[in-house]
């Protein structure tokens, strides 16, 4: 109902005459904010004019989505035509439906009863309100929205919500029970990741939860919850929402079917299911109301945290590899975390907001970092980027470039140096590129390396003990 001028509609209107709630509701719940539902009713006995009224339903639902058939095998429904009645879906409907009864407006201690003369006139920025009572003169509210309240009494044949009407067969009997499937709008969730590191680094204790958003004016009650992501809902959106962990990063892009133009992945992704998750019990979704459950959790799960320094950067890149010097000296300082880990167990895990946590149970958490988890299946990994670790830093340097044939090959030396200001030793992975060519070699270096992940890399693991700090150099032959 609508809230202007401190007028505030207050109904105590039950479900509508002869429509229960339904034994059961299960729901299918998108991401995107649709949903398909899935509900057991008694059937009732036709109304005065005839048709079966089944109810309460929600405002948002589609109706060209709804069908039905009967529980009971031998029985029909032969529905000859269906309609839906919104009985309270404005203002005006609901002083229509009050017109004649006996109400009461409210402002402060003053009130105002009677039986309702007229429907006031809602297209006035003033409507009038008109009062009756016996043995008094008629009562005249000039503007209704002055008043705090009004309030009407219970009436069973009025629904807040929309009321199916069923038209059946003149020779028909309606069946006993049916289930009712009909797709509505207003639902939605979204899921989150809490994790705490165990004291060795090597293991995560997982939580899961999600939050249910039900943006209708329908109570869904002890329902059996499936949450559906779509293709779209991997991906992030266009504009992601402040504290988002995917907001710093650009958006996934594929090519567009003209394969010459890029196009955001969110923005090409269809709304089809590509993955699905039930939640362990039935859960009521009050109107409006956002509800945040579990969905899974393990105690211990195999993990591995990294501490990596990838410190190449350019300020530009409209550059010639070969010849220009300054090429590669910039750097950043900043030590990342990155932990890895399997979903070891037999339940998917749904895409979310990543939350890494360091302590004892008998004391205040530490806060890692934030990371954006893909939807993992049972066996896959992933791997999360954290933000920078806390006490770590490292320095960039070049210490020589040298050609050795001119335009043909050249030497680049560099010193790395590692510091680590906390109180806990670390080994932090340094990621190195080769950036001037395909073709090169380590030729020196005074540290162990191995090839990196990614092509035209190498990496050092070096060891830092708290509070000192670490070097190492390295030379590199590009040859053209």
């Amino acid at each position: 109902m609508k809230i202007r001028s401190g007028l505030l509609f207050l109904m105590l209107v039950p479900a509508v005459a002869g429509a229960a709630q339904p034994r059961s509701v299960a729901l299918v719940v998108q991401d995107n904010g649709h949903a398909q539902i899935t509900e057991t009713h008694d059937v009732p006995p036709p109304g005065a004019d005839g048709a079966v009224r089944i109810g309460p339903l929600p405002e948002t639902l589609l109706p060209a989505s709804v069908n039905a058939a009967p529980l009971e095998r031998g029985e029909t429904l032969d529905v000859v035509s269906q309609r839906f009645l919104y009985d309270l879906r404005d203002d005006a409907a609901l002083f229509g439906a009050y017109r004649g009864s006996a109400i009461v407006g409210r402002k402060g201690d003053a009130t105002w009863a009677g039986r309702l003369a007229a429907v006031p006139d809602f297209a006035k920025s003033a409507p009038g309100l008109l009062l009756e009572a016996e043995g008094q003169p008629v009562r005249f509210v000039p503007d209704l929205y002055a008043l705090d309240a009004v309030e009407f009494p219970a009436r069973a044949d009025l629904a807040r919500h929309p009321t199916l009407l069923w038209q059946l067969a003149a020779d028909q009997s309606p069946p006993t029970a049916i289930q009712l499937n009909y797709a509505a709008a207003g639902l939605s969730w979204s899921a989150s990741h809490e994790a705490i590191l165990a004291d060795d680094a090597r293991s995560i204790a997982l939580a899961t939860r999600v939050h249910l958003r039900n943006q209708t004016q329908r109570d869904f009650a002890n329902a059996r919850v499936r949450l559906a992501l779509t293709e779209k809902g991997r991906f992030a959106p266009l504009v992601p929402a402040a504290g988002d962990p995917r907001a710093s990063r650009a958006p996934a892009l594929r090519y567009a079917t003209d394969g010459q133009s890029w196009i955001p992945e969110r923005a090409a992704a269809s709304a089809a299911v590509v993955a699905t998750y039930d939640l362990p019990q039935p859960l009521t979704l009050p109107a409006g109301a956002d509800v945040r459950a579990g969905l899974f959790s393990a105690p211990a799960l195999a993990a591995e945290t990294r501490y990596v320094y990838d410190g190449v950067r350019f300020d530009r890149y409209q550059r010639n590899r070969r010849t220009d010097g300054t090429l590669g000296t910039e750097f950043a300082p900043v030590v990342e975390t990155r932990l890895s880990f399997a979903n070891e167990s037999a339940a998917p895990l749904p895409p979310g907001e990543f939350r890494l946590l360091r302590g004892q149970a008998d004391q205040a958490l530490e806060w890692i970092g934030t990371d954006w988890l893909p939807a993992l299946q049972p066996g896959e990994s992933a791997t999360l980027d954290l933000g920078p670790a806390a006490g770590l830093s490292g320095r960039r340097l070049r210490t020589a470039y040298a050609d050795v044939v001119p335009l043909q090959s050249a030497d680049e030396s560099f010193e790395i140096t590692l510091e680590n200001q906390g109180n806990a030793d670390r080994t932090v992975v340094v990621v190195e590129h080769f950036y001037r060519g395909e073709k090169h070699e380590i030729t020196a270096a005074s540290a162990k390396h191995e090839p990196g992940a990614d092509p035209h890399s190498v990496q050092f693991a070096i060891p830092v003990k708290a509070g000192t700090s670490q070097s190492f150099t390295y030379t590199v032959r590009y040859t053209w």
